[in-house]
């Protein structure tokens, strides 16, 4: 829905937050719009944005004004397409999602993958050493997803080797309709008839994530009418995030080469190193919530209906909590970022992800002196903040 200015009171940002020339070049778009204040007018798209991060954790943490069962898209289409899955929904068919998920994603549960996890990230890391240029994204950070997460949710070939097509097609569609959304509705359908009328209790791997929802479905611990959603937040949130997270830390390591001799030194600010790479990464740039009543936020008034857009990626930056914001320190207090999401939407991939990160962050510092990034190119999606290129080197 477009207002007009005299409706509301909030500045206007007059630019397409989902154009080639945003997506590849956000950052100073970023501090433009955390500059004219914590909520801005987006008049391309009809949208309010959260720009701060004050602004953003406050919405996060009042889902219940700040809804997302009207899905999370940027628009109406996407929001409609896509809606009903554990990240576009609100209580309690959100609780009850999240509820059957968690067990699979809880710390405990994923302790017993560190040793694989740890084994094939050292063996990637060894195989890459000494190399003159090699592809960091598919020779590095993909590597520990499309390998040992692809086994965990079970699909049989077909669907594991669409997995990472149908999640970058998920994301697409969660901003607004342009080239890159209309190019990635052929893949969602192709996922969606996938999962409705060719996966089967018999056919997906045993033990697997996707096996234990057919069997909550049989043993009606389930409703059958949530399988294809549980299936599909599965698929679509585990490896494109995690790719363009590991990404980032690689190239946050080679940015800050003072750092990464710092964190060789101090093994123990490893999770430190992952949380400032997320932050700075921020994987997803935005997703939307619908105001379900007018509300204030810091002193503009957003009409109910309006569609309010979460910018992780500039809270993450956001100079009056980050001092310093654009640079990458281990030393760094201790601050909350947003890159996970908060309250009840908070990524319930979260651990694995960390995980994934900690045992190829733990390789490379036992291993590699120095890291370089010889070339890189921004991904073009709507929602992933990502690279389609990055090329590299260990030594």
């Amino acid at each position: 829905m477009h207002w007009g200015t005299e409706m509301f009171n909030a500045p206007i940002y007059d630019h397409d937050f989902y154009s080639s020339e945003f997506i590849s070049n956000p950052q100073p778009h970023y501090a433009a719009m955390r500059k004219l204040g914590p909520v801005v007018y987006l008049p391309v798209h009809g949208n309010f944005a959260l720009t701060q991060y004050q602004s953003v954790k406050m919405a996060l943490l009042n889902h219940t004004i700040f809804k997302s069962g009207l899905g999370v898209a940027a628009d109406d289409f996407g929001s409609n397409f896509l809606q009903g899955n554990i990240v576009a929904s609100d209580p309690p068919r959100h609780t009850e999602l999240r509820k059957v998920m968690l067990p699979t994603l809880s710390p405990k549960e994923l302790e017993g993958l560190r040793n694989q996890f740890n084994a094939l990230a050292t063996e990637t890391v060894e195989e890459l050493i000494g190399r003159d240029e090699f592809d960091i994204i598919r020779e590095f950070a993909q590597v520990l997803p499309l390998t040992v997460v692809r086994e965990l949710v079970g699909l049989p070939e077909a669907g594991k080797d669409n997995m990472l097509k149908w999640a970058g097609a998920a994301f697409n569609i969660l901003g607004v309709q342009n080239k890159n959304a209309q190019t990635a509705i052929k893949a969602i359908e192709e996922m969606r008839g996938f999962i409705n009328k060719k996966l089967t209790a018999e056919n997906v791997k045993e033990n697997s994530w996707a096996a234990r929802i057919f069997d909550l479905v049989e043993k009606k611990e389930v409703p059958e009418h949530f399988a294809p959603f549980l299936i599909r937040d599965y698929i679509s949130p585990s490896l494109d995030t995690t790719i363009s997270a590991i990404c980032h830390l690689v190239q946050q390591l080679s940015l800050f080469p003072h750092q990464w001799e710092l964190l060789c030194s101090r093994p123990e600010l490893a999770k430190k190193a992952i949380s400032e790479a997320i932050r700075l990464g921020s994987p997803i740039r935005s997703f939307a919530r619908v105001a379900s009543e007018d509300v204030e936020v810091e002193g503009t008034v957003i009409p109910k209906n309006s569609r309010v857009m979460m910018l992780f990626a500039s809270a993450n930056r956001d100079e009056k909590v980050f001092s310093n914001s654009n640079e990458f320190d281990l030393e760094r207090p201790v601050s909350e970022h947003l890159g996970f999401g908060h309250g009840i939407h908070t990524c319930v991939g979260m651990h694995l992800a960390q995980m994934e990160m900690q045992a190829l962050l733990a390789a490379l510092i036992s291993r590699v002196q120095k890291i370089d990034i010889l070339q890189f190119a921004p991904l073009a999606n709507n929602t992933i903040s990502g690279f389609s290129v990055m090329n590299g080197r260990f030594e």
